[in-house]
């Protein structure tokens, strides 16, 4: 079999899988049908000898994997873990495909999964999410969204929370920020001046740094629309991050100049945004007894959070090496835990802090091996072409500044978006070891 026959056929499984694995419980035969299909071709795959792409993740993965393993095995709740668990397969099957991407011809189709995996899950939150009024300045744009217009299968009743949506878009802002980079890069950079281009080439490039203005308008404005404080926190922060990273890792002048001058920019808009907004816009927004919807129907306070953290630290406590079982925190914490502050009707389905939340699926030796996994990442962002890993690398770093106060739970639908960026992460180091 050729490359691109096995190319072709890796992707075409992932893609004939990826809606029972991720709606497992519609059409139960079916999931366990992919899950035999992804299995027997990646064991066909090692005789073939084409095993699991060779990366600087795999050490830690294979720590995530047992950790993964062993917080199934001990479950008390399979038909929850079950859910959850086909998510994190097809998330390692994506990390595997995209780190199989060797060239930068088939790395160009990674970037457009990842791209195509935002756009999916943008349009689906926006048909499916509930937004609430939370600052009065946008409920006439809130008033023009649709009305529920997709219901997802296994879905809540209310819909896809708003504040899960903007995980992803904090993730994908800085991103976003990167194809305006390379946009400006393009026109400004002394190889491809205006001595070098001719006019069409100035009007392609004219009209990429558009569709860039365009891409970041679209993202920056949908993570507005969702009013989560955590979402909007995390693409404040991955910003910084590109635009720090951007002026650390840059040797041209006129870079790090519109890198600052764009910092100003931000924190001018910001603040002068934040002193014309009315006072009970606050309240409302940030007070003590704002209510906060959690990924299901339930409403929490700000201190609930905190009440919701120590109930997971209890948990990690009690259970500090196999960890509860993988997506069980919501039956755990009413039965072991009970929460005071908020209603036992609320579904609380996660710890509300990704790493928390990590150390209560998989115990202790699972948050160090996903500690593992961003630390590699950075690592590989850092050293590969600036253009690609430092958008990637902030991307994460909102992903998981979001996840302090938030969670994309590990085998949750959004979450297989940080699986792609790793697995990419992956194949651009392989090339930059090439390179060399």
């Amino acid at each position: 079999m050729s490359e691109r026959q096995y190319f072709y056929l890796e992707w075409g499984l992932l893609t004939l899988a990826a809606p029972f694995l991720l709606f497992p419980t519609v059409r139960t035969t079916l999931t366990l049908a992919a899950l035999l299909a992804l299995t027997l071709f990646w064991a066909v795959s090692a005789l073939l000898r084409r095993p699991w792409p060779v990366t600087p993740f795999n050490a830690a993965l294979l720590l995530f994997s047992i950790a993964v393993a062993v917080s199934i095995l001990v479950t008390a709740w399979p038909e929850i873990t079950f859910s959850k668990a086909t998510g994190l397969l097809l998330g390692f099957g994506f990390f595997r495909a995209m780190a199989a991407l060797r060239t930068r011809k088939t790395q160009r189709w990674g970037w457009l999964v990842i791209i195509g995996l935002g756009v999916g899950i943008a349009a689906v939150g926006l048909l499916s999410a509930r937004f609430s009024v939370k600052i009065p300045v946008l409920s006439d744009v809130i008033a023009r969204l649709p009305a529920r217009l997709l219901t997802l299968p296994e879905g809540p009743e209310a819909g896809v929370s708003a504040n899960q949506l903007a995980g992803v878009l904090a993730f994908y802002l800085p991103l976003a920020l990167g194809l305006l980079w390379h946009a400006v890069h393009q026109i400004f950079t002394p190889a491809q001046g205006p001595s070098k281009r001719n006019f069409g080439g100035w009007i392609i490039s004219l009209g990429f740094l558009v569709v860039a203005l365009a891409v970041v308008a679209a993202t920056g404005g949908l993570l507005a629309i969702t009013q989560s404080r955590s979402g909007w926190i995390g693409g404040a922060g991955g910003l910084f991050a590109l635009l720090w990273l951007g002026m650390l890792r840059t040797q041209q002048r006129w870079v790090r100049w519109v890198a600052i001058g764009l910092l100003f920019i931000i924190l001018i808009g910001g603040g002068s945004a934040a002193f014309r907004m009315p006072s009970e816009s606050w309240d409302r927004l940030w007070g003590e007894a704002v209510a906060m919807e959690t990924e299901f129907t339930g409403r929490i306070s700000l201190s609930g959070r905190v009440e919701i953290w120590s109930r997971a630290l209890y948990a990690i406590q009690d259970f500090p090496f196999t960890g509860c079982g993988l997506g069980t925190f919501r039956r755990v914490v009413p039965l072991l835990y009970p929460l005071f502050t908020i209603s036992p009707d609320n579904d609380i389905a996660h710890a509300h802090n990704i790493f928390l939340q990590t150390a209560t699926d998989l115990g202790l030796p699972g948050l160090i091996a996903y500690l593992a996994l961003l630390g590699i990442a950075a690592a590989v962002a850092w050293r590969i072409d600036a253009q690609q890993g430092l958008p990637l690398l902030a991307a994460l770093i909102a992903l998981h500044i979001y996840s302090l106060t938030d969670a994309l739970a590990l085998g949750s639908k959004p979450g297989i978006i940080l699986w792609a960026a790793l697995g990419l992460l992956a194949a651009l180091a392989q090339e930059s070891d090439l390179a060399e």
